[in-house]
């Protein structure tokens, strides 16, 4: 089996499990369609009357002179009321937060115990926001992932699994393994589930209190349990299943119950985006000659006569005139292109591979296949392949070996997926932008938690320019001009390409200070934690694509602190501005110094792709002659051309969540 992405939509795993929570979880969450429209508005005022905030802060001072009391028992006092506290979550109703308090008092009580670290009030207010279904926005450094752990351990008290999903697969295993000590004084067991766990392995982990895994991962064994067991899974299929001694047979979850999800925005809505499926390979060589027939007859079309190219909305269409060509050009072709919407689909899907689908943005080639790479993260999505036949255009468009075509066995989007979990919270630094989102889709309102000390951070004037070599000369100086004072610089790019053609030149100036930089983009993605944890250190440069080591913390020199601290560059800013706000999150951390200023260019994939000609064209030739006042409106250009991104982006899952649960209802 393997999973694939469809250009423009999701996939999603199968479900079995004994806890009827789950079987009542298929019945989903609706999504509610006036909260689409009026999301934020109707967010903002329910906040205004209830101001929870307020009440989380004072829970959370009282929690913590609880777990203050807690600690001063010895071991074995503290683990038996630790017990304790488990048996009465067990027993509790869902909206008891009396009994919910105290046990994360509890929780709070033990990591002092086995961590030696003390919670401060505002990650308990995260963990109350995660146990109580709503989106924490906690800024980047405020310990987000000690905050995840205390509500794990909680929730999983109750006896039913708990799911914490984390953006990739370090970090999976990474915060499994540091609260492993932690999650067994507590009395729970700890798994994690990543790209390298084998089938064979999957039904042990899922077996433990607390699963840590990425979304993929997650998804992927609901989709396999779901075709084992049947597309209506019910509690005496299960049981009849067990009698019989076949539990084992294929299905490895537990159940789902709760899941606490990190990076909120970027699992619940970007990657909502691109659908995942579970498919089964299926050769077909007919296919396989299609292919390169497709892309040799796309490369014969001219792209002024014969196909329209809309970059902003990633499409292809033929002209009349290329169509009529078309004819011409497969008269000499076998039966296989007489159909004439066979013919256009393909070609167009193979002009779509040879024009949008950028190499060293879309896709990176390792060992002659083809390596897709999320580009909301710069991180390669191994596992991940085109379906629809797109996989073989594009590898024929690179003139690599075809792999074989697959055949669709199951599929189920991120969306729907999500809402069949009874209980949900999340966490990210950039949750405001989605709020509307978050709401209408999951019913999940969001929480402001404020930073335990007050923000140092620096925001400098934006620079435009006109052309990318401009923008990058620019960059480059800037970044020598700031090593020279004693701090680090940490540069954002969207793109390998882009990522590369500016550390060459960073090479060209001064290959001493060039041997020196750290790139980090997706063809070296296994390096990033180490690469991103050393980029505070004086005189460094690191340049990265959007992954940015999420997760992993930077720690500061005394003299990077002292001279300013880290020095944020956005390169080249992103579609969406919460991209570029997880970007300006790594500087100035936790009360420390830090500062950040964006460089643009107007040759930009953003301003290209999503700022109208009427717009863009003026605004060139306004920087040409007035550059100093034309740059005071780059900022709103911007917040212009990704607002259309974002609009853009949002149909689409629309679109997707309409077309997925249609599916459904049709029994696919």
């Amino acid at each position: 089996m393997a999973l694939e992405s469809v250009p423009g939509g999701v996939a999603e795993p199968g479900m079995p499990s004994e806890h009827l929570a789950v079987l009542r979880a298929h019945r989903e969450v609706r999504p509610l369609p006036w909260l689409d429209r009026m999301g934020h508005r109707v967010h903002a005022t329910l906040d205004g009357w209830r101001k929870p905030v307020e009440g989380l802060r004072v829970r959370s001072k009282a929690i913590l002179e609880a777990a203050a009391t807690l600690e001063s028992l010895e071991d074995g006092a503290l683990q038996e009321r630790l017990g304790e506290l488990a048996g009465a979550m067990r027993l509790a109703e869902r909206e008891d937060r009396a009994t919910q308090d105290e046990a994360l008092a509890g929780a709070a009580a033990a990591v002092m115990r086995v961590t030696g670290l003390t919670p401060h009030p505002e990650q308990v207010m995260g963990a109350l926001a995660l146990l109580e279904g709503y989106i924490a926005e906690m800024a980047t450094g405020e310990g987000k992932t000690l905050t995840a752990g205390m509500a794990a351990i909680v929730s999983a008290w109750r006896g039913l699994p708990c799911h914490v999903v984390t953006a990739n697969d370090y970090l999976a295993r990474r915060d499994a393994e540091l609260f492993a000590r932690l999650y067994a004084f507590c009395g729970l067991s700890v798994s994690h589930l990543d790209g390298e766990t084998p089938l064979s392995s999957r039904r042990a982990a899922h077996r433990h209190d607390v699963i840590y895994s990425t979304a993929k991962e997650l998804l992927g064994d609901y989709l396999r349990d779901r075709l084992v067991l049947g597309r209506s899974p019910s509690a005496v299929r299960f049981t009849v299943r067990k009698f019989r001694g076949g539990e084992g047979e294929g299905v490895v979850m537990r159940g789902i119950h709760q899941v606490i999800v990190d990076e909120a925005d970027s699992v619940l809505v970007d990657e909502a985006v691109t659908p995942l499926i579970i498919s089964m390979p299926h050769p077909d060589s007919s296919l396989d000659q299609a292919a390169q027939e497709a892309v040799a007859l796309a490369r014969e079309l001219d792209p002024v006569q014969h196909y329209r190219i809309s970059r902003a909305l990633r499409h292809v269409e033929l002209t009349a005139a290329g169509k009529e060509h078309l004819e011409t050009l497969t008269e000499r072709f076998s039966a296989f292109w007489k159909g004439r919407n066979r013919t256009w689909e393909l070609v167009e899907m193979a002009l779509y591979a040879l024009h949008l689908l950028v190499r060293d943005q879309h896709f990176v080639v390792k060992d002659e296949k083809i390596v897709l790479v999320d580009e909301l993260t710069g991180r390669l999505a191994d596992q991940r392949t085109l379906s629809l036949g797109m996989q073989q255009l594009l590898e024929a468009a690179q003139g690599l070996p075809l792999s074989p075509p697959s055949e669709v066995s199951a599929r189920l989007s991120f969306q729907r997926f999500f809402r069949r979990f009874p209980r949900m919270g999340g966490m990210t630094g950039t949750a405001r932008e989605a709020r509307p989102e978050l709401l209408g889709v999951y019913r999940l309102p969001t929480l402001d938690i404020p930073t335990h000390r007050p923000v140092r951070r620096q925001t400098l004037p934006m620079r435009l320019f006109h052309t990318e070599a401009e923008k990058i000369e620019a960059i480059v100086a800037s970044a020598r001009q700031l090593l020279a004072t004693g701090r680090a610089v940490l540069i954002g790019m969207r793109s390998v390409r882009t990522s590369e053609a500016l550390f060459a030149r960073f090479v060209e100036l001064d290959p001493v200070t060039g041997s020196r930089i750290e790139l980090l983009h997706a063809v070296n993605h296994a390096l990033e934690s180490g690469i991103v944890a050393q980029a505070g250190r004086s005189g460094a440069i690191t340049i990265a694509t959007n992954m940015a080591g999420r997760g992993t913390d930077i720690a500061l020199d005394p003299a990077v602190r002292e001279s300013g601290g880290l020095h944020v560059i956005i390169g080249e800013p992103n579609d969406f501005a919460r991209i570029d706000r997880q970007l300006v999150g790594r500087c100035a951390r936790q009360g420390d110094p830090g500062s950040v200023q964006c460089f643009a260019c107007l040759e930009d994939e953003v301003f290209r792709r999503f700022l109208p000609a009427l717009v863009l064209k003026p605004w060139a030739r306004w920087l040409a002659a007035r550059p100093q006042q034309a740059q005071k409106y780059a900022p709103l250009f911007l917040r212009l051309a990704q607002k259309r991104a974002e609009r853009m982006s949002f149909r689409q899952r629309q679109m997707i969540l309409e077309q997925d649960i249609q599916l459904d209802k049709l029994g696919f």
